[in-house]
């Protein structure tokens, strides 16, 4: 019973400092490395074996954090370029129906920037776009918070599928096949929820059989690319043939012309057009596919040694601990379409040193305080993982919940998501313990992953800080209170469907 307390006080301490004590996430997860890194020293007895874990979660979390950079340095620049309104001037110009241009934004839209940047940025870029067209700050902000976090775990190039990899050892491969599926049921429930938030039970059948056309391609999509294991691409490529079935409907059902070339000529004023805005993401694409086809074989790996603890605890050593493809690398792609698509913007005059330089400070200032957090969540979920905390905990869970334990898995990857307020960090601190759990109940660890890394993806909507992003991007700030009215309940159904179709497939 000792053992299984203090196993659960570096969680408890991660709660409490984020919940009780409002500690920005940064404090909060030093603070709660500090304190499983004390326990695993002292009570656990680790002896100088506590250098070698914390090495190696230093070394998984360079692999993702390097993701989180290149993404946000390209959001950057298609940002400051203009390229970025471009791209939501030519939505806004093509679409008459209110419906679609709500469905389009906040759960098609949205989810492709998801599949590039992440990190709050479609609640930044869209909820503003929202309002601008009409609707109400608290409705615009918790439609994006809902409609594109089906999308979160196929997000930011795939660093929340890297996490859940580095921390677990089922075949990702699995895995994500898995996350497909549960993807394109929380992508459906999302939806729906989103055309209720637009409307509640007005528009809703309409709503839903605009959901249900788009779900089948975007789900046809992920799923392709999961198969081929294209992770970096899964969410861009999913949100971009969402975008273009739900455009293709809207030029179906419209009925009044809509004066294409007069509104969207109006960025005529600008120094390029609508091929230039999007050409850093088909690059992305193109680049994506051609090293997958060409399979290169650079590789850069890291090794960590094996040692022993005092209380005779063997942790095997790690040959390949950390290892990526440099030229498949997401960051490598991301740099190449960066550089490229960064001297077609510099010679139509899009881009100059000063915004070179505004790029790159932004890049630093978001992803600084994010890049430390993630660094010291990942060592302490290494250090819970190689002390045996993080298996005393699954297996209490295990004792408690019992055969009906898969319909809780999705729940405590929404916990891992509300606590953190990031995917990548609940998958990070919950991806071992899931395992665990499926391996001592004798389900698949493949499905149970999957439903902790979707159920994360949802639970974002909700996370304090997200909440507050939107608040804040709406203009909002202390009104949370009336976001969460209209998040809450879907994402809290959405985890519920998922907890039940993942108790339904393995059973």
């Amino acid at each position: 019973m000792l053992q299984l307390i203090m196993s659960l006080f570096p969680i408890v301490c991660l709660l409490v400092c984020l919940l009780v004590l409002n500690l920005t996430a940064i404090k909060a997860s030093a603070w709660s490395l500090l304190l499983a890194a004390a326990i695993y020293f002292f009570y656990f007895r680790s002896g100088s074996g506590i250098v070698i874990s914390m090495s190696k979660g230093f070394g998984l979390a360079i692999f993702v954090v390097l993701i989180i950079w290149g993404a946000m340095l390209l959001y950057n620049m298609v940002k400051e370029t203009g390229a970025l309104e471009v791209i939501n001037e030519k939505i806004e110009s093509s679409i008459e129906d209110k419906l679609i241009q709500f469905l389009l934004l906040s759960w098609v839209f949205a989810s492709f920037l998801q599949g590039i940047a992440g990190f709050g940025v479609p609640v930044i870029v869209i909820t503003p776009i929202l309002i601008s067209l009409g609707f109400a700050p608290e409705i615009a902000a918790a439609s994006v918070l809902i409609g594109h976090s089906w999308s979160i775990s196929f997000g930011s190039m795939g660093s929340s599928i890297y996490a859940i990899n580095m921390v677990t050892d089922t075949e990702i491969g699995n895995i994500v096949l898995n996350m497909s599926l549960f993807g394109t049921i929380a992508m459906v429930c999302t939806g729906i929820s989103v055309c209720f938030v637009f409307g509640e039970k007005k528009v809703l059948m309409k709503g839903i059989i605009y959901v249900l056309i788009t779900s089948v391609f975007m789900g046809f999509t992920l799923y392709i690319m999961a198969y081929f294991q294209m992770f970096s691409i899964i969410g861009l490529t999913t949100g971009a043939v969402g975008s273009a079935v739900l455009l293709t409907i809207n030029r179906i059902s419209k009925k009044k012309k809509i004066e294409k070339e007069k509104k969207y000529l109006c960025g005529s004023k600008r120094a390029f057009g609508i091929g230039y805005a999007v050409m850093p993401y088909v690059l992305i694409v193109v680049l994506s596919i051609m090293f997958f086809v060409i399979d290169p074989k650079l590789q850069l790996c890291f090794d960590f040694p094996g040692y022993e603890t005092a209380e005779g605890r063997i942790i095997q050593e790690e040959n390949d601990y950390v290892s990526f493809n440099i030229f498949k690398f997401p960051l490598s792609i991301i740099l190449m379409s960066t550089v490229i698509s960064g001297i077609a913007f510099r010679s139509k005059k899009a881009l100059d040193c000063q915004k070179l330089k505004l790029i790159l400070k932004n890049t630093i200032k978001k992803c600084t305080s994010t890049t430390m957090t993630i660094v010291f969540l990942l060592t302490m979920a290494v250090v819970m993982m190689d002390s045996g905390m993080i298996e005393n905990l699954a297996l209490a869970m295990v004792a408690v919940s019992g055969d009906i334990y898969p319909v809780f898995s999705s729940f405590i990857g929404l916990l891992g998501a509300f606590i953190t307020g990031s995917n990548t960090n609940s998958n990070i601190i919950f991806g071992n313990f899931q395992e665990i759990a499926a391996n001592s109940l004798g389900y698949s660890a493949a499905v149970i992953c999957a439903a902790q890394s979707i159920g994360a993806s949802i639970g974002g909507a909700i996370g304090p800080t997200t909440v507050a992003l939107g608040a804040t991007a709406a203009h909002i700030q202390g009104k949370e209170s009336s976001i969460y009215r209209k998040t809450l309940v879907p994402i809290l159904v959405s985890t519920l469907i998922l907890g039940i179709v993942n108790f339904l497939m393995l059973n």
